[in-house]
């Protein structure tokens, strides 16, 4: 009695894989992957099941720079001792919170655009033929270049910092106009 082989997928319009032309091993050839050690803080957290993927708003791929403590925390605003000290901390979260405001409305306005784009590149059907998996292949690479922009992700670290250092700014003023409205109470 004959054996029936599973049908291959080869040619079919949803599986258009190429492989380079030139040497390597012949497709289906295990190659051996180095390992990778990967520490239980930095997996992916997971959806759960039936919500969709969120968009990040930086890539997997972007290397994380070591997390040093802003030099507004540091040194350069320490608690407010006095009025003309206050004065001067609200003058420059003024000064910095327009910036800030300004930085936060292009990027919102790039995310929205790159998640657009993203929710129409991922409805496509898939391609008919290898020009059109091309053309697909090489409008996702665009997409990825886009995301992963140095300027961009300078921005996005930049709006960050502005937000903690108008934060840090903030709550020194509370603290120290908290300070004035107990010591200028009368309790009974």
């Amino acid at each position: 009695m004959p054996t029936r082989e599973p049908p291959h997928a080869h040619g079919s319009r949803g599986d258009l894989q190429f492989r380079p032309p030139g040497p390597g091993p012949p497709p289906g050839a295990h190659r051996a992957r180095p390992k990778k050690i990967v520490f239980e803080d930095e997996l992916p957290s997971r959806p759960r099941p039936g919500t969709k993927k969120p968009v990040e708003s930086i890539p997997g791929e972007h290397m994380p720079r070591p997390h040093p403590v802003p030099d507004y925390e540091l040194s350069k605003y320490p608690p407010v001792s006095s009025g003309r000290e206050r004065s001067c901390y609200a003058a420059v979260f003024q000064d910095q919170y327009s910036e800030f405001l300004e930085l936060q409305q292009e990027l919102r306005s790039a995310q929205a655009k790159l998640q657009q784009l993203e929710a129409l590149l991922t409805s496509l059907p898939p391609p008919h033929s290898q020009k059109e998996a091309q053309v697909a292949a090489r409008v996702w690479r665009e997409f990825e270049k886009k995301r992963t922009d140095p300027g961009f992700l300078d921005k996005q670290a930049r709006c960050r910092y502005l937000k903690g250092k108008l934060r840090h700014l903030k709550a020194q003023i509370q603290k120290f106009d908290n300070r004035e409205d107990s010591e200028g109470s009368v309790y009974f």
